[in-house]
């Protein structure tokens, strides 16, 4: 079953992988969505972004887009990440991942139990501004299943 289509991934980062400014890959977004939309009108578009800086001037922008996905990692805690998108947009927010890493850089090595209290945490933290509680956010994805220590080669 299709829930939603979401469409592009942290795009504000990697402009969309072709060095597009963030405007541009703004106006992409915004095409394609208007593009899904004109084929299904029964699911809601999402897009995923990063973090929340210049989030409140793209959602403006990008009226196709229904629900905002955000990446953000603060660390043990998301702070005031869900107060901060509430006043930023009245559109329905999702975590495109969030999570902890395996690896422990304090000591050095794989701490699977700190990775899975990290993740508790966070988890807690969605359950407790949930929409079905009056809170903005509609969940999130665990990222990721497998660690990327291959990346710090």
């Amino acid at each position: 079953a299709i829930l939603m289509w979401t469409i592009g991934n942290e795009w504000n980062y990697n402009g969309l992988y072709t060095g597009m400014s963030l405007w541009d890959a703004q106006g992409r977004m915004q095409e394609v969505a208007s593009v899904i939309k004109q084929h299904d009108q029964e699911h809601p578009v999402a897009c995923i972004y990063g973090e929340l800086k210049t989030l409140k001037e793209v959602v403006r922008n990008t009226p196709a887009v229904d629900v905002w996905g955000v990446n953000a990692y603060r660390g043990i805690s998301f702070g005031n990440l869900f107060d901060q998108y509430a006043a930023l947009s009245d559109k329905p927010l999702f975590l495109g991942e969030y999570g902890a890493d395996a690896f422990n850089a304090r000591i050095g090595r794989e701490d699977q139990f700190a990775q899975a209290e990290a993740t508790r945490r966070l988890t807690e933290e969605i359950v407790a501004h949930s929409s079905v509680s009056g809170g903005v956010c509609i969940g999130g994805f665990v990222f990721e299943l497998a660690d990327e220590w291959w990346k710090d080669d």
